[in-house]
């Protein structure tokens, strides 16, 4: 065979190999999948609460203002027993403890109790005259509603029964000394919740500054107004004026305090959480 012959023979197996090889090296790789799609979540309102509600400001201190700020120690106590029995009528199940303590309170401190609501009645009348026993009874009202707000009666419902515990094994004369740290235990779960509102109203604006336009809601509810404040402590030797009307009575079978005339505790407006203020059976 002539040379030039073996030559090109040569010459095109090589040229086909790197073909073959160029081919090789140029085929195209699988297309990088793109990142994973992260779902945003938009905040929703601690303890199964609804969205847009309103909740109290917070004082100098950075407590939330409550029914319960600036009262006497015998208003503390009146607080404290509206607040054991709020508990002794919703908080069922395991903590149906909460019903038979109150039952109980109401007998071991009856008189701490006809005494502190003589004084609460004192200060009013003392401060609002003829108008001082509506004037409870609005803040009354106020005070139930407060601890009847159902997000927090779980949390509300135990340390409802560790002081009706600590309650019952006060002796009647410290009750009264008792009574503010009381206060203080039952409203602390309200005060958390009240937190956790507030902070979840600062996430959802978060999240709705990075996709508010595919949205549209109400981030800053108005603040609820500040309860009224209960009146200063009035000395047992104050003698209501000649026009004030007679302080309503204990009724001991349901501890709570009546307006003159009235046969039955009064009833409490709260449209999600509806209660009438009794001694339960």
């Amino acid at each position: 065979m002539p040379l030039r012959t073996v030559s090109c023979r040569v010459w095109t197996i090589s040229s086909i190999a790197a073909l073959a090889l160029v081919a090789g090296c140029s085929t195209p790789r699988a297309p990088t999948p793109p990142p994973p799609v992260v779902p945003t979540i938009k905040p929703m309102p601690p303890m199964g609460a609804v969205e847009e509600m309103s909740i109290p400001d917070v004082d100098d201190g950075g407590k939330y203002l409550t029914p319960n700020r600036g009262v006497t120690a015998n208003t503390a106590l009146w607080h404290v027993r509206m607040a054991l029995n709020v508990a002794a009528l919703s908080c069922r199940g395991g903590n149906e403890p909460a019903k038979t303590q109150y039952n109980r309170m109401l007998h071991v401190h009856k008189d701490a109790l006809r005494e502190a609501n003589a004084a609460v009645d004192r200060n009013y009348t003392a401060a609002y005259g003829r108008g001082g026993l509506q004037s409870r009874e609005l803040l009354n009202t106020v005070v139930y509603n407060f601890f009847s707000l159902p997000p927090v009666q779980p949390t509300f419902c135990k340390a409802a029964i560790e002081v009706g515990a600590k309650v019952l094994a006060t002796p009647s004369g410290q009750l009264l000394a008792y009574a503010p740290e009381a206060l203080t235990a039952l409203e602390q779960p309200f005060q958390e919740f009240y937190e956790a509102y507030a902070d979840y109203l600062r996430r959802l604006a978060e999240w709705q500054s990075r996709f508010g336009g595919t949205v549209s809601v109400v981030v800053s509810p108005t603040p609820l107004p500040p309860p009224p404040l209960p009146p200063k402590e009035i000395s047992a030797g104050f003698v209501p004026p000649a026009n004030a009307p007679a302080l309503p009575q204990l009724r001991e079978e349901s501890g709570q305090a009546l307006l003159p005339g009235a046969t039955s505790a009064p009833r409490v407006n709260v449209p999600t959480f509806p209660i009438t203020p009794s001694a339960p059976r």
